[in-house]
C-alpha cells in the first residue's frame, strides 16, 4: 500500500496544476490497480482521506463512487468517522456526499436517524452533510429522497449561524424542485416571512422565470 501511494504522489507532484480534471484523470489511471477486496480498498481510501489534502480526498471519493459494493451499512462506522474527523470544509463535504453518502442513504432507509444526528452536530460541516446528503448527483443535481423526511432537517437548519449550512438549505430546496415542485413552492409561500434572503433566492434558481418573479414579489424577510 505504501509503494502504491508513493507512486500516486509522484504523479501528483508532477502535475502542473491540480485541477479537478487532472485529479480525475489520475484517479481513473490508478483505479484499475486497486485491490479487489473491499477491506484493502477502503484501507487505501482511508489513507488518502486522513492525509487532509483536498486533492487526495478527491481521488479517494472518486474511487469510492466507482466501487458500488462498498455501499454497505457495515462500513458506516468508517464513513461516519470520515465525516466527523476529516470533513473540515464545504468542498470535502460535498464530494463525500455526492459520491458516497447520498447513494448510501438512498439504499438504506434506516440511516435517516444518522442524518438527524448529523443535523444536531456542533460541527458546521457535519450539519451541512445532513443536508447535502439528500442531493443525488448524476448528470445534474436532484433530490430523490422522501421530501417529507427532508423538511424537518430544513426547518431545523434554516436559521443556522453558518453561511455554508444556510446555502445548503437553499440548495436542497433548489434541487428538490425537479421532483417536488408543488411541495417546494408551498413550503416557500408558507415560510416566506421567516426564510432569510440567501436561502429564499437559492431555492428559486431552478424555477421558470414567471414563477420565480411571482415568488420574488412576495413580501419575504
Amino acid at each position: 500500500m505504501i509503494n502504491y501511494l508513493n507512486e500516486l504522489m509522484k504523479d501528483i507532484n508532477q502535475l502542473e496544476d491540480k485541477s479537478a480534471v487532472s485529479i480525475e484523470k489520475l484517479a481513473n489511471k490508478y483505479y484499475k490497480f486497486l485491490p479487489k477486496f473491499n477491506e484493502a480498498f477502503l484501507a487505501i481510501c482511508n489513507q488518502l482521506i486522513i492525509s487532509e489534502k483536498l486533492y487526495l480526498f478527491s481521488i479517494a471519493t472518486l474511487w469510492l463512487k466507482k466501487r458500488k459494493s462498498i455501499l454497505d451499512i457495515k462500513h458506516l462506522s468508517l464513513y461516519e468517522n470520515w465525516i466527523e474527523k476529516y470533513v473540515d470544509n464545504w468542498g470535502k463535504c460535498d464530494q463525500l456526499c455526492y459520491r458516497l453518502i447520498n447513494p448510501l442513504i438512498e439504499k438504506y432507509d434506516e440511516l435517516y436517524t444518522y442524518i438527524v444526528k448529523w443535523s444536531n452536530s456542533s460541527k458546521p460541516t457535519t450539519r451541512r452533510v445532513s443536508l447535502v446528503s439528500f442531493i443525488h448527483s448524476s448528470k445534474g443535481h436532484s433530490v430523490l429522497y422522501d421530501f417529507n423526511k427532508i423538511l424537518p432537517i430544513i426547518d431545523k437548519l434554516k436559521d443556522d449561524s453558518d453561511i455554508h449550512v444556510q446555502k445548503a438549505v437553499g440548495w436542497v430546496l433548489k434541487c428538490s424542485y425537479y421532483n417536488y415542485p408543488s411541495e417546494v413552492v408551498i413550503y416557500l409561500r408558507k415560510n416566506v416571512k421567516i426564510l432569510n434572503r440567501l436561502i429564499f433566492r437559492y431555492s428559486l434558481e431552478n424555477m421558470p422565470i414567471d414563477l420565480k418573479q411571482e415568488l420574488m414579489s412576495l413580501d419575504y424577510k
